[in-house]
């Protein structure tokens, strides 16, 4: 069922005007996952499972673990690497089946159905914002759209 999954899954679009998640599921199991928008970025890997349609990802290194090499200290100064100090999230480690996870999404036609991480619904719609209004003169610049991670290469 791996080999069904593997490929890389992009947003349809950016989710509150700002944020991209991009997934590349491998097929050894292993994956790498890239959230980027609004002066945030993150890049993790991990390794994934698939169990009844549902895709569970845990990340190699969990929240609050920081990098070996993200304070150096020489001499006098102390040096620290700023890009790899923002590369922290917020997915705790939860368990279900019997399975680890941070983050899991559900499977269907070459999409990614994205679960809250608070609430554990799946969420089947996001707000998209667009220049235009909803009406010619007034209304809102922003609505409702179905938001999943969509296959983009195999």
């Amino acid at each position: 069922m791996n080999k069904k999954v593997d490929g890389k899954y992009r947003s349809k679009f950016a989710d509150l005007g700002f944020f991209i998640t991009e997934i590349e599921l491998k097929s050894d199991s292993t994956f790498h996952y890239k959230s980027s928008g609004d002066l945030q970025h993150t890049e993790l890997e991990g390794n994934y499972k698939v169990l009844n349609n549902i895709l569970y990802l845990r990340f190699d290194k969990q929240n609050g673990e920081i990098e070996k090499d993200v304070v150096k200290i020489t001499g006098n100064d102390t040096i620290v690497d700023f890009e790899k100090l923002n590369n922290s999230y917020n997915y705790k480690l939860k368990k279900e089946n019997e399975i680890d996870y941070n983050l899991k999404y559900k499977i269907s036609k070459n999409k990614l159905q994205v679960y809250n991480i608070e609430t554990g619904k799946l969420v089947r719609k996001g707000k998209k914002y667009t220049n235009r209004r909803k009406y010619i003169l007034f209304g809102p610049k922003n609505y409702m759209k179905k938001s999943y991670l969509k296959k983009i290469t195999e």
